[in-house]
């Protein structure tokens, strides 16, 4: 059978020459697979470490919340405070009333365009009362800038809202990657580990 082999040309491998293929394809592979673990593994580093940062952020932003809303609420009772004692008294009942109406949509829970809106109408009243009923104008500042404080608060509100969201799209979708890539990373890390395995045992043979 040898004989017709080397007639027809074709040359048998030693166990040396066929140990060191063996060598040389699992060489191949561990060089694939690592390379693809390297990218992978590193992806999903990225991906967790920015999971931790959002944890943070939104930690962060909730306390942010909470300030905002109680600081909001104290300027507005602030600015009502002022009125009650300087302007109320000097107002009819019907006056008074509109007034406080309108204080008390601009403390709910309004959109910051409409607050901007509300706000500006209620102090170009404030303004002609202030006037006509001859208060001290160094008042009705006091009271404009508590007024803009809480609207200030209130948009700063809306923008943190505004980031949760971005946030939660995000994680949405870092976690939906997390998910698919973790199979492969998985299968990646056996293969390696399989590999590596059978070129060890092969380069024993070969020596």
């Amino acid at each position: 059978m040898s004989g017709n082999i080397e007639e027809a040309g074709i040359r048998v491998l030693t166990e040396g020459e066929l140990i060191s293929r063996v060598v040389e394809k699992h060489k191949k592979f561990l060089e694939e697979y690592r390379k693809e673990f390297e990218e992978l593994d590193s992806k999903l580093t990225q991906y967790e470490e920015d999971a931790k940062n959002a944890k943070i952020s939104r930690t962060r932003m909730a306390e942010r919340k909470e300030v905002l809303k109680e600081k909001r609420q104290q300027y507005y009772h602030q600015a009502e405070g002022l009125l009650e004692k300087e302007l109320f008294p000097k107002l009819d009942l019907v006056t008074a009333d509109k007034i406080k109406e309108d204080i008390k949509k601009l403390k709910g829970q309004i959109e910051p365009e409409e607050e901007q809106n509300l706000k500006s109408s209620l102090m170009e009243n404030l303004y002609e009362l202030f006037k006509e009923k001859e208060i001290e104008e160094s008042l009705l500042p006091q009271i404009i800038s508590r007024l803009d404080e809480a609207s200030s608060s209130n948009l700063e509100l809306k923008e943190i809202k505004d980031s949760e969201k971005q946030l939660e799209e995000d994680d949405g979708s870092k976690s939906s990657e997390i998910s698919k890539s973790k199979p492969q990373h998985k299968w990646l890390s056996t293969k390696i580990k399989s590999h590596e395995e059978a070129l060890s045992y092969w380069e024993k043979q070969k020596a």
